[in-house]
């Protein structure tokens, strides 16, 4: 049997429910049925987990509990309801579970879903699903994994601080959690927890992005390292990521505001194609994919813009021509969606087409995002602000001064200020 995984002899006896003002969590006529007999909260999360035992609540920043998908035992880590409207540190959860699932390491546990759980009474929890890893042989795994045929260790080359990462890993049974340096961003290490069982110390650790870190370095992925100039954080709306408007400024300091909304951070360009979307390990069209955005509410989202900019991108495979093209065409595909969506919306006067060509950073594979949207489909929500301002101008301004996430017009080949250019449009054609 592998040592990455325990497969329990009997199936869960209990369901737990994770709605946090839930008078009984644990009534034990809920295992029988698909919705909590006391909130009426939904026990299925995501039709798939049932979450069995709590784990650990002293964390401070959420929950870990058990949970199971069928006969599987996994982690499930949620986030403090009350730190659900921070975007900052919404962002950095979720952040967590875009790094994790980067990773291919024996001592790294597999993500298995970033997801938003709603309760009976409206309540969005922030959840990840994650492997539950058997810690017997764990740190002998990460001190003796190779790197480039060197042990992680040398790779690091500043031992005490990967002793350090491994000690606050809890991989000693015995010990506390060490106490990480100051870089930490989360309030999980801003205090110094008590002991907790091992399954959920190794799963609730791994919320710091400061360890997540050190995880990095030690095991060859420096490049996952998070950035201190991450650019304005998302809203998550449903399955959309929603930055809302910020101003940018033309030559002439006339003003107009821009918004974002990434077509859901789970849909991906097929690489290769301008109208076809993968979604996990499924294809399918911009069709569908407009239904789904329509059960979104979509058009809410975008909070009434007067213009539309259907953005388009291309990875890093193929000759720099040939993506540009890719690029184009899929701006078009997405334009044609955004008049689908958006053609009851009476504040809308236009639509454009922005095309900034293939993501070229040097360290980039085609199957392998590099950053969070560089193959995602997005649109721009426009709103004048002031009479007579050149729009180009003043969407640059606000991708360069005022990026989204980790954005960057200068890993695109069309994204320099001689190149770039949106295409105008009109309402019905």
């Amino acid at each position: 049997m592998s040592d990455r995984y325990f497969v329990p002899q009997i199936q869960p006896v209990m369901s737990l429910c994770i709605n946090p003002v839930c008078p009984q969590p644990n009534n034990p006529n809920n295992n029988k049925n698909r919705f909590c007999q006391n909130c009426g909260s939904p026990l299925e999360l995501l039709g798939r987990y049932r979450v069995m035992e709590l784990l650990s609540d002293k964390t401070g920043f959420g929950k870990v509990y058990q949970a199971y998908e069928q006969d599987t035992p996994i982690i499930l880590k949620v986030l403090n309801e009350d730190l659900a409207n921070d975007a900052k540190t919404v962002e950095l959860f979720r952040q967590e579970a875009d790094v994790l699932g980067q990773i291919n390491h024996p001592g790294i546990p597999k993500v298995y879903d970033y997801f938003q759980h709603q309760t009976r009474n409206g309540l969005v929890l922030h959840c990840i699903a994650m492997e539950k890893i058997d810690a017997s042989k764990l740190e002998q795994k990460l001190m003796m994994s190779e790197v480039g045929n060197r042990p992680a260790l040398q790779r690091v080359g500043d031992v005490e601080q990967y002793q350090a990462g491994i000690k606050a890993l809890g991989i000693s049974k015995t010990e506390q959690i060490a106490q990480l340096k100051p870089h930490t961003t989360l309030p999980l290490l801003a205090k110094q927890p008590e002991k907790l069982p091992l399954p959920a110390l190794f799963a609730a650790l791994l919320v710091s992005l400061g360890l997540l870190n050190v995880i990095c370095l030690a095991t060859g992925y420096p490049n996952l390292v998070t950035s201190s100039n991450y650019g304005q954080y998302p809203q998550r709306k449903g399955k959309v990521d929603y930055f809302p408007y910020k101003e940018g400024r033309d030559s002439q300091g006339r003003i107009a505001k821009f918004n974002i909304a990434v077509l859901s951070v789970e849909y991906k360009w097929l690489l290769g194609s301008n109208f076809q979307i993968k979604y996990k390990d499924k294809i399918i069209s911009l069709e569908v994919l407009k239904l789904k955005l329509e059960q979104e509410g979509i058009q809410n989202i975008m909070d009434n813009p007067s213009e539309i900019i259907s953005l388009g991108t291309s990875a890093c495979e193929g000759n720099v021509a040939s993506a540009q093209r890719i690029a184009l065409e899929r701006s078009k595909q997405v334009q044609l969606l955004a008049k689908k969506l958006f053609s009851n919306s009476p504040s809308i006067k236009g639509y454009r087409l922005l095309n900034l060509g293939k993501f070229q950073q040097n360290n980039c594979q085609v199957n392998r995002d590099l950053t969070a949207y560089h193959r995602s489909v997005i649109i721009i929500g426009v709103k004048k602000d002031s009479a007579g301002v050149i729009l180009d101008e003043a969407l640059k301004d606000r991708l360069e001064n005022k990026p989204f996430a980790d954005f960057r017009l200068e890993d695109y080949s069309l994204g320099s200020a001689n190149k770039f250019k949106t295409i105008i449009g009109n309402k019905n054609s």
